[in-house]
């Protein structure tokens, strides 16, 4: 009979046990036991034996067919350590037994059961665990009734990152054999997980085996360029995103060493051998300290090392100072309009671009003016045209003091792009974390009427600190500074239709006295109702100029230079808009002609100060974590994440766009209306000045609307500035931290706004130019 229970310990089948409830012996045998000693059987038969065979088979399946290295690790750890030692727990019973050893033998040679189940103390509970947690790594509680029970307790631990934070959780049950069963298949979990980061950490690759559960994945865009990104739901619980962030940043940091010929050991390296050979050495060190648990600040403070170490011994070879500076401003002269004959030109060749496609279209078209705009169709080669025109436009205009832009000036042009917005989206391939940011599209069919978005390739080694979430950022950013210039520009231009808002002397030259009479009261009931008209267009034009103003100078330029100065201490950055001389460090056209000034004269101490002025390593991960939130900071500061004020600035710059071809056609109907006039022999009224009257009652309708437009974004103004004042933290000053991060600092409110705009009422027509003001005589 013990003979029969130590092999059913075993998990071998007995001939006399059976399994399940009721009699443990088979055929009617167990009729003689008392139901003490049948429950006594039945723990040592099924909670252990039967338990402990369930274990090997469910891990032997993991251990052969799980796709996860760390769960197969964890069930091979169990089958050889635990389930060992609970068999080496048998063998010690049963020499006990045969050795007569009084802890388990009585009186007669009896050996009661009681003594037997003491002997397993505590192995129920563990191999109980033991059963759950391969259950749920094995994912059979659909199949198996028996299995249903276990997911109530675990979970479905399928994954590296599933398993080790179960295990994790499980050093907190209150049982002491439970907490250092876990922490033993902890340290196994974390051990194979570890090595599977050292792959990524030491040499930039994926792990060999088991990168299907790894956090970093290698994903493919329809152009077949491959990248690297993150998978948030297989990051273990010790390891936070930005830590998470990092170590995507250091494998991506060893992949361009690598793609550039500057690997550990190559010929280019900008280090030697052993120096390379040590870095590692030291990188695999401080994965080596970290122990089991791993805890998370050590972890966090380990890969901060690693990638301190990384960026001062290789990367500031691969990515120096100068090149970021060159790309960061190319990115504001271009993107944020810090160059704003840029802006002039692209619109003008857009406009250009659309009134050559007008002139071929019919005249019913052209008659609605920008209402029908979307039946134009335009094509990825004509917004390339529109780019190369604006250009060669911009090439022109430059004298022959000019030639120090040229430099930045054709390697933007090399670098940025104009194409249509789906075009670039399937480019990009936007993946996982690298996904744009979420701003609003309700700008990039104003330039065209179609999407369009300007780009700029980012060539390695820059893609370590610039992502395509940033350049969608600064895509959308230009597109909301181009439609406020493009609307400023547009309503300016008004003004110089100088027909409507003069008398022509030609016409009354010409005219006999009666016709003359006739203009004179036609232009005069014109004025009258054309002078509201001005007065809105002129208190439009003053609103776009202020608010296109203040972002310029208090938004943009204040923020650039909060983060140049973080970015290179040694430059003193101008306070107001730097001027388009502006050089490549961020010192302007009348510094660098002091300093040629001072060459002359002889006075070169400044200059020795600079050469001795050492500029700051800056990590590349750190300075894409500055520049992200430099952009973010910028995005509050034009207000682009305030829904409201977006949409109803996108709709008031419709409302212009209406407004300005109203205006446009009024004139050419009018021109039309006088000539009829000089050279009719009546005074009959003709189909000009039937459309004219339409027009006019057309552009009545659009001034209100546009009236309303400038009074709702007036109080939404209002309404942003007191939100955002309630709500200001009283950490508004920050600066850079004891761990030099970059830190913008926080604007609230938008008093000056308001202050320059000078509206302090609650109706916008209080504040429009007087109606004699608006019309010339």
């Amino acid at each position: 009979m013990l003979q029969e229970l130590l092999l059913a310990l075993s998990g071998h089948p007995s001939p006399l046990l059976s399994e399940g409830n009721g009699n443990i012996l088979k055929h009617g045998t167990g009729d003689f036991l008392s139901p003490a000693e049948n429950a006594l059987l039945s723990s040592l038969s099924n909670d252990l034996g039967q338990k402990q065979s369930s274990i090997r088979v469910k891990a032997n399946h993991v251990v052969e067919n799980h796709p996860s290295s760390v769960c197969r690790a964890v069930c091979a750890s169990v089958l050889s350590k635990h389930l060992a030692q609970f068999q080496q727990k048998i063998l010690e019973v049963e020499k006990s037994i045969l050795d007569g050893d009084s802890s388990i033998v009585g009186a007669y040679n009896i050996v009661p059961l009681s003594a037997i189940v003491t002997a397993f103390d505590g192995w129920d509970r563990k191999l109980e665990w033991l059963w759950h947690m391969v259950s749920s790594v094995r994912n059979e509680g659909s199949r198996d009734g028996r299995d249903v029970e276990s997911t109530k307790t675990a979970k479905d631990l399928h994954t590296a990152s599933s398993i080790i934070g179960y295990l994790r959780d499980a050093t907190y049950t209150g049982h002491p054999d439970i907490e250092r069963l876990s922490l033993d298949l902890v340290k196994v979990a974390e051990t194979t997980w570890l090595k599977q980061l050292a792959s990524w950490i030491l040499y930039g690759t994926l792990p060999l085996v088991g990168a299907v559960d790894f956090f970093i994945m290698k994903v493919t865009n329809e152009l077949g360029h491959e990248s690297y990104s993150l998978r948030l739901d297989l990051i273990p619980p010790f390891v936070n995103a930005l830590t998470a962030h990092s170590i995507l940043f250091i494998g991506n940091s060893l992949n361009h060493i690598k793609a550039r010929g500057a690997s550990y050991g190559g010929r280019d390296s900008p280090v030697d051998q052993s120096a390379a050979s040590n870095l590692r050495a030291s990188h695999l060190k401080e994965l080596e300290s970290l122990g089991s648990p791993v805890n998370a600040t050590r972890f966090t403070g380990a890969i901060r090392s690693i990638r301190f170490s990384l960026s001062k011994g290789v990367l500031r070879h691969l990515l120096p100072l100068p090149n970021v500076l060159q790309v960061l401003r190319i990115l504001k002269e271009y993107f944020l309009l810090g160059r704003g004959e840029f802006a002039l030109v692209l619109i003008s060749a857009a406009d250009e671009r659309l009134s050559d496609k007008q002139s071929n279209a019919s005249n019913r078209h052209r008659h609605k003016g920008s209402e029908n705009l979307n039946h134009l169709i335009i094509k990825e080669g004509e917004v390339g045209s529109v780019l190369a025109r604006a250009w060669a436009t911009l090439e022109s205009a430059q004298g022959f003091d000019d030639k120090d832009d040229d430099n930045d000036t054709e390697i933007a042009r090399q670098l940025i792009e104009l194409s249509l917005e789906s075009r670039v989206r399937r480019q990009k391939g936007f993946i996982g974390d690298q996904a744009p940011s979420n701003l609003p599209d309700l700008f990039q069919d104003l330039l065209l009427p179609t999407s369009t978005a300007m780009t700029i390739r980012v060539q390695a080694p820059l893609d370590l600190f610039l992502t395509s979430a940033d350049i969608a950022t600064y895509s959308k950013i230009h597109a909301y500074l181009l439609a406020l210039r493009r609307a400023h520009l547009h309503l300016s231009k008004l003004f110089t239709l100088s027909t409507m808002r003069r008398d022509p002397k030609s016409l009354r030259a010409t005219s006999s006295s009666g016709q003359n009479l006739m203009l004179r009261r036609r232009r005069a009931e014109r004025a009258r109702r054309t002078r509201p008209v001005w007065a809105t267009v002129r208190s439009a034009t003053f609103l776009l100029a202020t608010i296109g103003a203040y972002f310029q100078t208090e938004m943009i330029q204040s923020s650039w230079n909060e983060f140049h100065r973080w970015l290179d201490p040694s430059t003193k950055p101008t306070s107001r808009p730097s001027p388009r001389k502006e050089q490549l460090f961020g010192t302007s056209l009348d510094d660098s002609v002091h300093s040629r000034q001072r060459m002359m004269e002889g006075d070169t101490s400044s200059f020795e100060e600079e050469d001795q002025t050492e500029r700051p390593i800056r990590d590349p991960e750190r300075l894409m974590l500055a520049h992200q939130s430099f952009l973010d900071s910028l995005c509050h500061s034009l207000l682009l994440h305030d829904r409201r004020f977006t949409a109803r600035l996108r709709t008031f710059m419709t409302e212009i766009d209406h407004l300005c071809a109203m205006m446009n056609r009024l004139e050419e109907v009018q021109q039309s209306v006088d000539l009829e006039l000089h050279t009719a022999t009546g005074a009959t009224p003709g189909r000009s000045e039937s459309e004219e009257q339409h027009l006019f009652n057309e552009l009545e309708s659009a001034r209100r609307k546009l009236d309303a437009g400038l009074a709702a974004l007036v109080k939404l103004l209002q309404d942003i500035d007191v939100a955002s004042t309630s709500t200001a933290r009283n950490d508004v000053m920050k600066g850079p931290t004891d761990d030099d991060e970059f830190v913008p600092t926080s604007s609230h409110g938008l008093d000056r706004l308001l202050l320059q705009l000078d509206f302090t009422g609650s109706q916008i027509s209080t504040f429009l130019p007087s109606e004699t003001d608006a019309y010339d005589e």
